[in-house]
């Protein structure tokens, strides 16, 4: 027997939208809210074509993947409905097709952020549609995360005919954080859309973000640190180690990085990260990565410069749990999204109270 919703109907995958009365309303339009993607050429993108084909190949091809992709409305419909296309769709044996392929939905309320279901993607090249009940036609506020590593050409969302659909009261923090690093910053290989380390800090700050990893081309060339400091931020994260190809490649550009956007930049909080689970991935000299980054850390300070943070990612991972936290010693599972997340939240915390204090 190859289907097993035959044997089991929870694993079923359903196929079409099934509704009568739905209508579907492009989410580029009001009353909608679109985050970390725009919409050019035919296809969501996360940085402009004409900056990301001057970076490299990877990011040329990577930046349509629609990581850090959200969608945001408030509605009373008793469903929510998917419909998508796409121009092509990554099949990657150690990542789940609901993370690099799928969309999420959390709803918001006064208690903060809950997850609700997956538009589970089916194997179809072309796209998908798919549909999640709510037990009752209440209001709520909704957020729609985009796929990881897929690129998007067309989305649509359906609502009951009738029910009400509005503006939602937007983020906490709306001047979003821009994230900048490898495939662990991307996503990879998180369960869903909404599971990586990124989104759940999101989440847990209320904070709009936007989501620039590349899997394997992060790699801080000129074009992308002057692209990086252009862009109007509330906090900036550097996580770009693991993209660097060798401990003299990430020496030669981590404290060019620094005085790039420091210089364009020179008052906007600087985190510095190295890569998480060093203890159960020896390669390319990892302790000497990390020296590489705590020295650009430490020229920053002797600088004066009282707005740079760096964290360890060494001790993400560290514990009993250690060994369960990727799925091939460099990509995180859920549960390393979950120690990555806690262990950038507490400096996360600190900048935003600082904010707070300063508005």
């Amino acid at each position: 027997m190859n289907d097993i919703s035959k044997i089991d109907p929870h694993l079923a995958v359903k196929e079409a939208i099934g509704k009568d009365d739905v209508v579907l309303l492009d989410p580029r339009e009001e009353p909608f809210t679109l985050y970390g993607v725009y919409h050019e050429d035919g296809a969501y993108r996360r940085m402009p074509m004409s900056v990301a084909e001057k970076v490299n190949d990877g990011v040329r091809d990577l930046s349509m993947n629609t990581a850090g992709g959200r969608i945001a409305f408030k509605t009373n419909s008793p469903y929510v409905a998917l419909s998508c296309k796409r121009p092509s769709c990554w099949r990657m044996p150690h990542m789940a097709l609901t993370g690099s392929a799928g969309f999420c939905l959390f709803t918001r309320d006064a208690d903060g952020y809950d997850y609700y279901g997956t538009f589970v993607p089916t194997n179809s090249m072309a796209g998908y549609e798919s549909v999640l009940d709510f037990p009752d036609a209440r209001e709520r506020e909704i957020v729609i995360y985009f796929p990881l590593y897929c690129p998007v050409s067309e989305c649509m969302i359906g609502i009951q005919k009738d029910a009400s659909i509005e503006k939602w009261s937007g983020y906490t923090y709306e001047k979003p954080i821009v994230f900048y690093g490898s495939s662990i910053t991307q996503g990879g290989c998180s369960s869903t859309s909404g599971t990586d380390y990124i989104s759940r800090l999101s989440r847990r700050f209320d904070a709009n973000y936007i989501n620039l990893g590349f899997s394997g081309s992060a790699k801080a060339e000129d074009v992308m640190l002057d692209y990086l400091a252009s862009l109007d931020m509330s906090i900036f994260v550097c996580d770009y180690d693991h993209n660097a190809p060798n401990t003299e490649h990430l020496r030669s550009t981590h404290q060019r990085l620094y005085d790039r956007f420091r210089e364009k930049q020179p008052d906007t909080p600087f985190i510095m990260i190295s890569r998480p689970n060093i203890a159960t991935n020896q390669r390319s000299d990892p302790y000497g990565r990390r020296d590489v980054i705590i020295d650009t850390f430490r020229y920053a300070r002797a600088k004066g410069d009282t707005r740079v943070w760096y964290i360890d990612g060494e001790s993400f991972f560290l514990g009993r749990n250690e060994n369960d936290c990727t799925i091939d010693s460099v990509h995180p599972s859920d549960m390393g999204y979950i120690y990555m997340a806690e262990g950038i939240e507490s400096t996360i915390r600190l900048i935003m109270s600082e904010i707070d204090c300063l508005n």
